[in-house]
């Protein structure tokens, strides 16, 4: 019951607080928390995150998007000489476990590597398949993100949207002055994805830095303006 209040009162605010302003944000006295960090991966570490649903994709204000409650848990629970294992699991109470059929696979326990080398964050398989719900992999995406602040462009973040239209290829820019639900974001980078759009596969956009580990991912269907995403939980 408790969580569908949050969700309840995440979902009234999203509008208003996952967006990119123009006023810059002083964040004086930062608290990460237990949150992963790319920069400073530890065992233990873990980052939750709520799943929402949108439409409109295409629209220039993308506010359609509604959050649900699924939420998920990416959890750093061992290192060895390939990276660090991290393991994603939906929490007890998640819609999905029971009635609803947001995420694939809902009762299972994915697992897989993070690896940060020389400023650039790696997803590896554990096995034979790397398969992730919480990442949004193309199929020529090699899952890999450049870690390195890029300063070349600017995305503003529009509701579930960017300012960026939709087209079949790779953009990579940052974004400033970034409100989600309860936290704030001097700067943020940027990746953009529609290689698949070209055929018929959906685009995918990935919210990030090197200090706050993964923020955003988003995919959704050029022609239907459909998508889901995941968002970082304060």
């Amino acid at each position: 019951m408790r969580l569908l209040q949050l969700i309840i009162v995440f979902a009234a605010f999203a509008v208003f607080n996952s967006c990119s302003k123009d006023e810059p944000i002083e964040i004086e006295k930062e608290n990460l928390g237990n949150r992963i960090q790319f920069d400073d991966i530890k065992v233990g570490q873990q980052s939750k995150y709520i799943f929402f649903i949108g439409e409109n994709y295409d629209q220039n204000n993308g506010a359609n998007y509604t959050y649900v409650t699924d939420t998920m848990v990416l959890e750093v629970y061992d290192e060895d000489s390939n990276g660090f294992l991290v393991r994603e699991y939906l929490t007890p109470g998640s819609a999905s476990l029971s009635s609803a059929s947001n995420v694939a696979f809902p009762d299972v326990t994915m697992a897989y590597y993070l690896q940060n080398e020389t400023s650039e964050l790696t997803l590896a398989s554990k096995e034979e398949r790397l398969i992730t719900r919480l990442f949004q992999i193309t199929s020529e995406s090699n899952g890999s993100y450049n870690l390195d602040p890029m300063s070349d462009m600017e995305i503003k973040i529009n509701g579930w949207s960017t300012s960026q239209p939709l087209f079949a290829g790779v953009l990579q820019g940052f974004t400033q002055n970034y409100r989600q639900l309860d936290l704030e974001f001097d700067e943020l980078n940027v990746l953009i994805d529609n290689r698949d759009v070209k055929l018929g596969g959906p685009g995918t956009t990935h919210v990030y830095s090197e200090k706050y580990g993964l923020v955003r991912a988003t995919s959704y269907n050029a022609s239907t303006g459909k998508g889901f995403g995941w968002d970082l939980l304060p």
